[in-house]
């Protein structure tokens, strides 16, 4: 069975379902992080374009008792109330996976503004408790460092929003697993899109990453896909082949003339 199809995720979410018992979304996790138990999966997706892979990807989940996170990027092309509606709907919490910093060009107060217009966006579709910035790999900034400042956390906090992933979770006993790049090897296409861990995930083809998950090799897990790239027919599959090799192709040339 080839990978990336939206079969094959249906076989891993059968995996994921008997190997743990507990999967939660991730305003869940923030919100009785003392009481989670200590064997769980947390799913998350990024929906950076194609928010119609999101939405079959959702129906998905529902008809297998799966619910995930969804975090959408606040541009015309993504934010489509009425899908957005369907997958919360669908029981999925819907995230705001942010961009700000560099839309402003570094610019920190800007880029403050920016955000706080683009929750306000997703805010008028669906309740946002969490967010999880967007890697934006030819851009030159972090999208996380807005808030180093404490008094930006601060703000954050007030705005009514649970955490960033990426900041507010202790992921050095989590095993972070995601197909950036189009890969299961944390290292290799993989710019931003990486936490800090004391646990080895990386896998060289489905079958190894199948096996691990069947055995239930990690007792805390992050199972972070990305639906644009999960297709039904061979015809999307190979467009999204191409699609991911040639950005692969312009992240590295980009970062070795930039380094």
């Amino acid at each position: 069975m080839r990978d990336f199809t939206l079969q094959m995720y249906s076989e891993y979410l059968d995996a994921l379902k008997k190997s743990y018992p507990v999967i939660l979304r991730f305003d869940e996790f923030m919100s009785h992080v003392s009481d989670i138990p200590g064997r769980f999966c947390l799913i998350r997706h990024d929906i950076d374009r194609n928010p119609g892979n999101a939405l079959r990807m959702a129906l998905l989940e529902k008809e297998l008792g799966v619910k995930a996170t969804y975090y959408f990027r606040a541009r015309p092309h993504v934010l489509k109330p009425d899908l957005i509606r369907q997958i919360a709907a669908s029981g999925h919490e819907i995230g705001f996976h942010y961009e700000s910093l560099s839309d402003a060009g570094g610019d920190y107060e800007k880029a403050l503004e920016l955000f706080k217009r683009d929750l306000s966006k997703l805010r008028e579709i669906v309740d946002v408790r969490t967010i999880a910035m967007h890697g934006r790999p030819l851009s030159p900034f972090d999208n996380r460092d807005l808030w180093k400042s404490s008094g930006n956390k601060e703000l954050l906090r007030s705005m009514g929003i649970l955490g960033e992933v990426y900041l507010d979770i202790d992921y050095r006993k989590i095993a972070y697993v995601c197909d950036t790049g189009r890969n299961w090897l944390s290292d290799c296409s993989n710019l931003r899109d990486t936490v800090v861990s004391e646990i080895k995930a990386d896998f060289h083809s489905s079958d190894e990453l199948m096996e691990a998950l069947r055995s239930a090799k990690f007792p805390k897990l992050v199972f972070q896909v990305h639906p644009e790239r999960w297709s039904e027919t061979i015809l999307q599959w190979t467009w999204q082949l191409c699609f991911d090799t040639g950005i692969n192709a312009v992240k590295f040339f980009y970062h070795k003339i930039n380094r």
